[in-house]
């Protein structure tokens, strides 16, 4: 089976001292199990559940053809039985078998989220909230996100102890292979596919840095958490960020790093990579994740008059930056 690389956090395509406060209401959004049919057409063959992912769930089906598996476009002749050849490799059955077990419903993960974009909905009235489904994507991409729908991965979540995660990813990558990152994963893409960077100039690594801040403190404050808990930044990663905060921030103000529109210096501050002892402008460990959420943590603690539908909506970065009143720790 072919494997895919780890998508790029979507700002690469792809705590708060504000005393905000949203009552939750009943979660009316479902997560359809398209995973479910998908398996009964490969199981069984059957022509009625292929009947119904191409007329009940037809973006689903198209995604997961031709953006996720890419193994063809749905209108090519016998494309079901490549996809069905495709689900019956040895490998996605262990996949199939794996969620069968760990996933018999989605119940918490259903209400979190109905909830969350119930609060956004309140937010802002043009915020549209999404039909969700899950899937199995052969360890591909986590989320997938495309014209109002949002799809889950499920097999990208079964434990960073998986057996068959360990063959292809290291111990920091399976760390977010976890049950618990799914709704915050399936937020933070959804969101910032909604309200997007504008996409006619590059973007340097502010741009980036301060866009993935606002959309984790945003949603750990509509989730009631922390935004390092949005972020999955583990107790040890804290530690370190905290050490080399000051020393890397003066380095980038130096080098003029955060105005570089170089894409392998941007990942190097911005996807995940393996924690080392020691950090340096070159080797950052993705602490441009930590330091854009610590930007818009001081943004917003300092300029208590922006409301969230406005800050959604906000990417003059620079400007931002400026208002914060950011000092390193």
């Amino acid at each position: 089976m072919r494997r895919l690389p780890i998508i790029l956090i979507s700002i690469l395509f792809f705590f708060s001292s504000c005393d905000w406060q949203y009552e939750s209401r009943p979660a009316k959004e479902k997560i359809h199990r398209f995973d479910r049919l998908v398996d009964e057409y490969v199981s069984l063959n059957s022509f009625s559940a292929l009947q119904r992912m191409n007329t009940e769930y037809p973006q689903a089906t198209r995604l997961l053809i031709e953006d996720v598996l890419e193994i063809g476009k749905v209108q090519e002749p016998r494309i079901e039985q490549r996809l069905r050849t495709y689900y019956l490799d040895s490998t996605m059955q262990v996949l199939l078998d794996a969620v069968h077990k760990e996933y018999p419903d989605l119940d918490d993960e259903e209400k979190e989220l109905g909830e969350v974009f119930s609060k956004l909905k309140e937010i802002d009235p043009d915020f549209r909230i999404p039909e969700m489904y899950a899937q199995i994507s052969g360890l591909n991409q986590s989320i997938v996100v495309g014209d109002g729908v949002l799809g889950i991965s499920l097999d990208k979540y079964l434990g960073q102890d998986f057996d068959l995660y360990k063959k292809y990813y290291y111990l920091y990558q399976r760390s977010q292979f976890n049950r618990n990152r799914i709704v915050p994963d399936a937020l933070y893409y959804y969101l910032s596919s909604s309200y997007p960077l504008y996409d006619a100039k590059p973007h340097t690594l502010l741009d980036f840095m301060l866009d993935y801040g606002k959309f984790t403190c945003v949603i750990a404050r509509l989730r009631n958490v922390s935004p390092y808990e949005q972020a999955g930044i583990d107790k040890k990663r804290m530690q370190v960020y905290k050490k080399y905060e000051t020393a890397i921030w003066n380095s980038m103000l130096k080098s003029g790093t955060l105005e570089t529109k170089d894409l392998s210096v941007i990942r190097k501050f911005m996807i995940p990579q393996e924690l080392s002892d020691v950090l340096t402008e070159n080797e950052p460990a993705q602490i441009g994740i930590w330091i854009g959420i610590r930007i818009m943590e001081s943004y917003m603690k300092n300029n208590p008059d922006v409301g969230l539908k406005e800050l959604l909506r906000m990417h003059d970065y620079s400007n931002i930056l400026e208002q914060s009143g950011y000092t390193p720790s």
